[in-house]
């Protein structure tokens, strides 16, 4: 299939100038970290509401979330780079001002993934010293749609609706569609060759939402598609 890119280690060292690779996989937040099944059974076939994909005025459905990221909130000193094969993924991270940079905000590129985090306090991992601190970062940034920390689990639903899954400290949802390239993006493909321009778009997103005390701690958002 032909994809369509959308999106404890105790040395690290510099590869070029801006990014870094870090020998170890001691990033707890990461969806991209190791492979797992979601919790889902069965995914929603509706398209959901694009908001729900866009957060500091990134979005993470056009596919290069880091790079954007660095345009519209900061720009950091260095890009991390983990993992390997499937689990290659580049991150980079904003911290709040306030309290110490409690409250986080991170994009994630794997090979067909982008992702977006919003995580309240958690432990520090071996790249936690290059979040980079931003006045865009607090308890109250949301996405476009209105999801932010601090939200209870009724009100999450009041945005995403019923979760596929949950338990007692957690809310899971799964998108997965189809849809056909725009007629002069396939006629442009088939004059390159490409056999596989009338094959719909597999697009899948996927929530993930934790919480301590009732309220959101967590926030993993994430999309991407192949064909």
């Amino acid at each position: 299939m032909r994809p369509v890119i959308l999106a404890l280690t105790l040395v690290a060292f510099t590869i070029g100038f801006g990014s870094s690779l870090s020998r170890g996989d001691d990033d707890w937040w990461s969806l991209l970290r190791e492979e797992k099944p979601s919790a889902c059974q069965t995914p929603s076939r509706e398209k959901p509401n694009g908001a729900n994909f866009v957060i500091a005025g990134v979005n993470l459905r056009d596919g290069q979330p880091i790079d954007d990221a660095e345009q519209k909130i900061a720009k950091p000193w260095a890009i991390s780079s983990r993992g390997d094969a499937g689990s290659s993924r580049d991150q980079i991270c904003f911290k709040s001002a306030s309290e110490r940079g409690r409250f986080k905000l991170i994009f994630e590129q794997g090979e067909i993934t982008s992702v977006a985090y919003l995580i309240d306090g958690g432990p520090d991992w071996t790249d936690s010293y290059k979040c980079v601190v931003s006045q865009k970062v607090s308890e109250k940034l949301a996405t476009a749609s209105g999801l932010h920390l601090g939200m209870t689990a009724a009100e999450v639903e009041k945005i995403l609706g019923k979760p596929c899954a949950e338990s007692k400290d957690s809310v899971e949802y799964f998108f997965d569609y189809q849809y056909l390239l725009p007629l002069d993006e396939r006629q442009r493909l088939k004059g390159k060759g490409d056999l596989s321009a009338d094959e719909p778009v597999d697009w899948f997103g996927d929530m993930e939402i934790k919480f301590r005390g009732a309220k959101a701690c967590y926030i993993a958002i994430s999309t991407g598609e192949t064909q």
